[in-house]
């Protein structure tokens, strides 16, 4: 093999490895607390973007003070979604539903979802 088809091929290898590697730290979801799961009751939706790589349910809460935020919840990707029956009329803007997921690390007001309790009462698991 000569000097320049070894080093493509190496070149390669390493791009191919260190793509891997960054894909899969990001997927790896270290940064989402799944010892404190919270559910938030009430939760007025603002938007849902049924979108790749990850969707997005931003609501509103209100905490037991009497503060209304904005909170954004994190979703598998449109793709995932799709394949677990869920599509992007799950919800729309000014349902109220009941949230539940794992608060991020160092975000505030963000949540990996892992559910939600739609107005009719049924509950959806998020993939």
């Amino acid at each position: 093999m000569n000097r320049k088809l070894k080093i493509a091929a190496v070149a390669s290898f390493v791009a191919v490895a260190l793509g891997y590697t960054l894909a899969f730290a990001h997927h790896g979801g270290s940064m989402y607390n799944r010892e404190r799961e919270l559910i938030l009751e009430d939760a007025v939706v603002v938007r849902f973007m049924f979108v790749n790589p990850h969707a997005r349910l931003l609501f509103s809460w209100e905490d037991g003070e009497g503060t209304v935020a904005e909170w954004e919840g994190e979703l598998s990707g449109s793709n995932e979604l799709v394949r677990s029956r869920i599509s992007a009329d799950l919800v729309e803007a000014g349902d109220r539903i009941t949230v539940k997921g794992f608060p991020h690390d160092s975000i505030p007001r963000n949540l990996r979802l892992s559910s939600i309790v739609l107005p009719d009462g049924r509950e959806v698991p998020l993939p």
